[in-house]
């Protein structure tokens, strides 16, 4: 994936707060914010799902995606992240990249609609680290 022109990145001690929270740290790796559109295949339903990145690494995303996915935990999806806000070219699924979902948070945001935000790791990745191992 090729990343441009990062908004911003998060710092060590943003981690660190993450972490305080109550929640365990997780991340293996740099994540920079970006909001670029995905586009989201999910096998079981056969459907494509349109949704954007929060924040992206080597190892995963974070995604906000549609209410009506049903996403959770443990789910193979496969993913195709745009270049910029304005979109491109539809993705061919072979050119999507194979990926888990990880974490699943379901909230409301500002105008009390739904949002359904999820943590995705590739997969690809999974199979190198136990290579690795």
């Amino acid at each position: 994936m090729l990343l441009i022109a990062p908004e911003s990145r998060e710092t060590p001690s943003a981690a660190a707060a993450a972490a305080s929270g109550g929640g365990v740290e997780r991340r293996r790796g740099l994540r920079i914010r970006q909001n670029r559109p995905v586009k989201v295949f999910e096998p079981v339903a056969a459907r494509y799902f349109a949704g954007h990145t929060c924040d992206v690494s080597s190892t995963g995303l974070r995604i906000e995606l549609p209410p009506s996915m049903l996403a959770r935990e443990g789910k193979q999806i496969t993913i195709h992240v745009g270049l910029n806000e304005q979109g491109q070219a539809l993705a061919n699924r072979r050119s999507m990249i194979p990926a888990k979902i990880v974490w699943v948070e379901r909230s409301f945001d500002a105008a009390r609609r739904p949002r359904v935000m999820a943590g995705v790791e590739f997969v690809a990745t999974v199979a190198a680290h136990l290579d690795a191992a």
